[in-house]
């Protein structure tokens, strides 16, 4: 699906928590939050995983959710989104992992190097953090 304005709005600041949840082929779900994740055209998000319980879960089950938390509202002004995304492509090697690493580098340096998987995700659905009917 095409993303609105509002939630590439939120992709383009810098100012903002993303949380990833997914789920191992068990059932067994993982929360975790992640800098990397970056708006790719209009319908698909890309990020760079490491060896971590994401990037396992992912690699058995390709669902996920995102939940995109804008820094400084409260309550019920919180201001994100929720996406809910399918695994389109992963790679450890090639144009879109090195493009990513070097973006990534840039801004934290060395850390980057713990940065093992390029994950490419199809956007399914987006909801409102709060949902009160609205479109988003």
């Amino acid at each position: 699906m095409q993303v609105s304005d509002v939630v590439k709005g939120f992709f383009a600041s810098r100012e903002r928590t993303n949380i990833l949840a997914t789920t191992s082929k068990d059932g067994k779900v993982n929360v975790a939050a992640f800098g990397s994740p970056a708006l790719e055209g209009d319908s698909q998000i890309s990020m760079m995983l490491g060896d971590n319980r994401s990037f396992a879960n992912l690699s058995e089950n390709p669902y996920g959710a995102f939940l995109v938390i804008m820094h400084g509202g409260k309550g019920m002004g919180m201001q994100g989104c929720r996406l809910y995304v399918k695994v389109a492509h992963m790679e450890d090697s090639g144009p879109g992992f090195d493009r990513r690493m070097e973006e990534i580098r840039a801004r934290i340096g060395d850390g980057a190097n713990m940065l093992k998987h390029f994950v490419l995700f199809d956007v399914l659905e987006a909801r409102p953090i709060l949902d009160f009917g609205q479109d988003i």
